[in-house]
C-alpha cells in the first residue's frame, strides 16, 4: 500500500490520496489515467492546445511563407540570369521546397521513434529550437563565390524540416495524452487549426513588409529591372518574412520545455507508477511535473515491474504487436489515407498561380503591386476555403466523428477532382467557377482529411508505439507530397513549348488526383472511430471492448446477490420469517450453484453484491471473489435510492465503497441500482467515487453508451390546463459515466421469482418460454448488429433453483455456439 502524501484542497485536488491505498499498479494506473480522461473542460487543457498550437503554426508559416519568398529570391538572385532575368529558375525553386519536405520526413520518423524511447518531455522543445536556429540561419544566408543561396538555403530547409516533422507526432501525442476523452478531438483540431492561421500570418507578414518597402518597389516595372534600392528592398523583405517565423516559436519555447512528461508515458513505457501519478495531479494543478518521494518510487518500481499489465516496449514487441492484422491495418489506414491526401494537397498547390490570375492577383504594373497581390491573394484563399474548413472541424469532430468526416472529405474531394480534370477546359473560361471549386476543394481538404490522418493516428495506437506509428503515418503523408512536388511538378507542364510556364497536362493531373482521393476513400475502412474512447480502448487494452476482443459480440452476464438484503429493501418481506429463509437459500445453496455452473463453463461474469449479503455470507463471496469474478456496488439492503435523502445515499455509498474495496484489494468499478431505481443524484455521486460505469438504464437496449443527467420532464397534472404538461422531455448533459444497458426483459426475477406483496407476481413461468424470449433477443441483435453488447442478469434467489441451473446451462450452450 502506498503511503499518503500532504496537500491537496478544494481547488488543487490531491488525486495520489485517493488511490494511495490501492496496491495493485494496474488499478492505480486505470484510476489515475481516467482522471485525465474524465477531467472537465479547464485552463490547463487550453493551455496544452496553445502551447501545442503555437509550434504548429510556426510549421506551418514556415512551410507556406516559402512559396511567397522564392519569387522575391529570384529578384535578388538570379537579376543578372541569361534567360529570365528575376525570376528563379523552377529547378532550384522546386529543390528548395522539396528540401522542407525531405527533413520533414527524417523528422517524422527520427522525432517519432525517439520520443517513445526516451520520452515525450525529453524531446519537446528541442524540435522547436531547431527551427527556431535553422529558420534564423536561413534569414541570414548569402550567396559566397564557394557556395550558392540555393544550396545554402537547402541545407538549412532541411535542418528546419526536421525540426517541423519532430513537432508533428509530438504534438499530436501530447495534446491526445493529456486530453479529456470527450473533447480530445476538438484538442487536437485546434492544435491543427493553428496551420491555418500560420498560413494566413505568413501572407499578412508579406503584406506588411510589401507595404513598408513601397517606396522603394514601385521604382521598378518587373523582376528584371528591380535593381539599386528595389533590389535592397527585396533582399531585406525575404529576409524578414523568413526570419519572422522563430518569433511565435520563442515564445512557445519556454512553456514546451517546463510540461511534465505524459502520464501515459510514465506508466507504460517508464513503468514508473509512482511517478505518472504525480505527474498526473501536477498536470491538472498546472505545475511543470510531479514531484514523489524518491523512495517510495523507487521501492515501487522493483516491486511493480512483474505485476504490469501492459507489455514492454521493444523492437520485437514491435513486430508482434503490427504483425497482427486488427493493429497492422489500422497502421496501413493511416499512413495510406496521408499519403494519398497529401499528393493531392501538395499538387493543388500547382493551380495556385492560375486561380490568382482568376481572381486578377497575379500580375501588376510594379513590383510593390506584383508582391502585394500576390500576398493579398493568398489572403483571400486561406481565408475563403482552408481557415474555414479547420475550424468546422474542430466544432464538429466529437459530434460526427472522424471516420465520418474523413469519408465525406474524401468522397467530396474525389467529385471536385473529377469535375476540375474533365471540365477543366470550359472551367479556364469561367474563373469564378473555377475559383469556386477551388476554394471547396480547400474547405473539404480541411473540413475532411487533411485534419483527420492528423488526430487519427495520435489516438489510435497503444502508449508505448504512439509516437513511432504517429510518425510512420506523417512520414508517408510527406513522401506524397514529395511526389506531388517531383512528379506531378513536371508533369503538369508535358506537351509545353520550352522555357514556358504553360500546364498543357493539368487537367490530367487533377484527373490522376481524383484517383488518389478514391484510393484514400479505401484506405479510411481501415482505421477506427476513435470518437468517445480513451485511448486505452483504441489501443485494445481494455478487457471486454470490441478492441480487446476481436469478437464483435460482447456477452455479460450479472449476478445480483439480494438475498436477505432483498426481502428487506425491496420486495415487502421483511417482516416474513419465511421470505427471509428464502434469502438465506440465495445467499447460501442459490450463489454455490451459479458458482459451479460458471466454473463448469469457464465463464467470468460480475457480482453486485449488497453490503449486507456481504457482510452476512462472508464464505460464499470469498468463494466469488477468488475465483476472479468481478463484485460491483449494489447499495446496502437493497434500499430504493429514490426513496432516500442525498445524505442517506452517500452513507450507504461510502460504507458500501470502503466495504468493496477493502473486501476486494482494489475499487469497485460498476455499480447497478438496487431494484434499478437510480435517483437524480446518483450518477454523479458514483462519479465523484471513481466509478467507471453503471448497468440501471435502459436508453438502448444492446449499445453501451455514456450516461447522460438532468433530464427534466412535466408530469400531467389534471387540475392544470393542458398547456401546462404539454412539453417535450429536455435532454440534460451527457458524462463520461459508462451505461451498460439493462433490460426487465433479460431478468430472470420478474417471471420466476414469487413475491407475496406484488399483485402481478409470477413465479411459475417455464424455464422454457423464458430461455426461448432470451435467445430471440440475443437472434435480433445477431441479425441486426455488427457490434452490441447482450446483457442478463441473474439471482441465485431465481437461477439458483434447480430448473432454471437446467436452463441458464442450455441458454449458455446456445451462445457459446454462435460465438465460437
Amino acid at each position: 500500500m502506498a503511503r499518503q502524501t500532504a496537500g491537496g484542497n478544494a481547488a488543487f485536488h490531491n488525486f495520489h490520496n485517493d488511490y494511495a491505498h490501492i496496491d495493485d499498479p494496474n488499478e492505480r494506473r486505470r484510476l489515475a489515467l481516467a482522471e485525465i480522461d474524465k477531467a472537465p473542460f479547464g485552463w490547463y487543457h487550453v493551455r496544452a492546445v496553445v502551447v501545442a498550437g503555437i509550434g504548429f503554426f510556426t510549421d506551418a508559416y514556415d512551410i507556406f511563407a516559402i512559396n511567397l519568398v522564392t519569387s522575391m529570391l529570384g529578384v535578388v538572385y538570379w537579376q543578372t540570369a541569361s534567360s529570365k532575368p528575376g525570376i528563379i529558375p523552377s529547378h532550384s525553386d522546386t529543390a528548395i521546397k522539396v528540401a522542407t519536405s525531405g527533413g520533414t520526413v527524417l523528422g517524422q520518423v527520427g522525432f517519432g521513434i525517439l520520443a517513445d524511447v526516451v520520452g515525450r518531455k525529453k524531446m519537446y522543445g528541442l524540435e522547436l529550437i531547431l527551427i527556431i536556429f535553422a529558420t534564423l540561419a536561413q534569414s541570414l544566408s548569402a550567396a559566397s563565390p564557394a557556395m550558392s543561396v540555393v544550396g545554402l538555403i537547402i541545407f538549412w530547409r532541411v535542418l528546419m524540416g526536421i525540426g517541423i516533422g519532430g513537432d508533428y507526432p509530438l504534438s499530436s501525442i501530447i495534446t491526445s495524452e493529456f486530453a479529456t476523452t470527450k473533447w480530445r478531438g476538438a484538442m487536437m483540431g485546434a492544435v491543427f487549426a493553428m496551420q491555418g492561421i500560420g498560413q494566413l500570418a505568413a501572407a499578412l507578414v508579406a503584406l506588411i513588409v510589401t507595404t513598408g518597402f513601397k517606396e522603394s518597389l514601385v521604382t521598378a516595372a518587373g523582376p528584371s529591372s528591380c535593381d539599386g534600392v528595389c533590389l535592397v528592398a527585396v533582399d531585406k523583405m525575404w529576409r524578414v518574412v523568413i526570419g519572422f517565423g522563430a518569433v511565435p516559436g520563442c515564445i512557445a519555447l519556454y512553456y514546451r520545455l517546463t510540461i511534465p512528461e505524459t502520464p501515459r508515458y510514465t506508466f507504460d513505457v517508464a513503468r514508473d507508477v509512482e511517478k505518472a501519478g504525480e505527474d498526473v495531479k501536477a498536470y491538472i494543478q498546472g505545475k511543470a511535473e510531479g514531484r514523489p518521494d524518491e523512495i517510495r518510487r523507487v521501492t515501487a518500481i522493483a516491486e511493480d515491474e512483474g505485476r504490469l499489465e501492459i507489455p514492454k516496449a521493444g523492437f520485437k514487441d514491435f513486430v508482434a504487436h503490427y504483425r497482427q492484422w486488427r493493429f497492422g491495418k489500422v497502421l496501413l489506414g493511416t499512413a495510406g489515407s496521408w499519403f494519398f491526401l497529401d499528393v493531392a494537397f501538395y499538387g493543388l498547390g500547382l493551380n495556385n498561380s492560375i486561380i490568382l490570375g482568376a481572381i486578377g492577383y497575379s500580375k501588376g504594373d510594379t513590383m510593390y503591386e506584383v508582391f502585394r497581390r500576390n500576398a493579398v491573394g493568398n489572403l483571400i484563399l486561406v481565408c475563403a476555403g482552408a481557415i474555414p474548413g479547420y475550424w468546422v472541424t474542430v466544432f464538429t469532430i466529437d459530434t460526427l466523428g472522424r471516420k465520418a468526416i474523413q469519408f465525406m472529405g474524401f468522397t467530396m474531394l474525389t467529385i471536385l477532382f473529377v469535375v476540375i480534370g474533365f471540365a477543366y477546359d470550359k472551367l479556364l473560361k469561367h474563373n469564378n467557377a473555377l475559383l469556386a471549386l477551388y476554394v471547396l476543394a480547400q474547405f473539404f481538404f480541411n473540413f475532411g482529411p487533411n485534419a483527420t490522418t492528423f488526430i487519427v493516428p495520435g489516438e489510435c495506437f497503444p502508449t508505448r508505439y504512439r509516437s513511432t506509428s504517429h510518425g510512420i503515418s506523417a512520414a508517408s503523408g510527406k513522401m506524397g507530397a514529395i511526389i506531388a512536388q517531383v512528379v506531378f511538378g513536371p508533369l503538369r507542364q508535358r506537351g509545353a513549348p520550352p522555357g514556358s510556364d504553360e500546364s498543357p497536362w493539368l487537367n490530367h493531373v487533377m484527373e490522376i488526383f481524383a484517383l488518389f482521393m478514391l484510393c484514400g476513400l479505401f484506405t479510411t475502412f481501415l482505421i477506427p472511430e476513435t470518437r468517445r474512447k480513451t485511448l486505452e480502448e483504441l489501443a485494445g487494452e481494455v478487457p471486454g471492448t470490441a478492441n480487446y476482443d476481436p469478437g464483435s459480440v460482447q456477452c455479460c452476464i450479472s449476478a445480483d446477490i439480494d438475498a436477505v438484503a432483498g426481502w428487506l429493501g425491496s420486495y415487502g418481506g421483511e417482516d416474513s420469517t419465511s421470505d427471509i429463509s428464502r434469502g438465506i437459500f440465495a445467499g447460501t445453496v442459490g450463489v454455490r450453484r451459479l458458482l459451479k455452473m460458471f466454473d463448469k463453463y469457464n465463464i467470468k461474469t460480475t457480482w453486485f453484491i449488497p453490503g449486507h449479503s456481504l457482510d452476512t455470507f462472508r464464505e460464499e463471496c470469498e468463494m466469488i471473489r477468488d475465483a476472479g469474478h468481478e463484485i460491483g456496488l449494489h447499495g446496502y439492503s437493497h434500499e430504493n435510492p429514490t426513496k432516500m435523502s442525498l445524505e442517506q445515499q452517500h452513507a450507504i455509498m461510502d460504507k458500501t465503497y470502503k466495504q468493496l474495496r477493502d473486501f476486494c484489494g482494489k475499487p469497485p468499478r460498476g455499480v447497478v441500482a438496487p431494484w434499478w431505481e437510480s435517483s437524480k443524484e446518483g450518477a454523479e455521486l458514483m462519479m465523484k467515487y471513481g466509478v467507471e460505469y453503471d448497468h440501471s438504464f435502459s436508453h438502448h437496449d444492446c449499445l453501451p453508451y455514456y450516461l447522460r443527467i438532468g433530464d427534466t420532464w412535466t408530469k400531467i397534472d389534471y387540475s392544470q390546463p393542458p398547456s401546462h404538461w404539454m412539453k417535450p422531455l429536455e435532454p440534460g448533459t451527457e458524462t463520461g459515466f459508462v451505461e451498460i444497458p439493462s433490460s426487465w426483459s433479460q431478468d430472470d426475477l420478474p417471471p420466476m421469482l414469487f413475491i407475496k406483496n406484488a399483485p402481478n407476481s409470477h413465479g411459475w413461468v417455464n424455464t422454457r418460454d423464458v430461455a426461448d424470449l432470451w435467445r430471440d433477443r440475443f437472434d435480433y441483435f445477431y441479425r441486426e448488429y455488427e457490434e452490441f453488447c447482450y446483457t442478463v442478469t441473474v439471482h441465485p434467489d431465481v437461477s439458483g433453483q434447480p430448473q432454471v441451473i437446467l436452463m441458464l446451462e442450455k441458454w449458455v450452450t446456445y451462445l457459446l455456439f454462435w460465438l465460437s
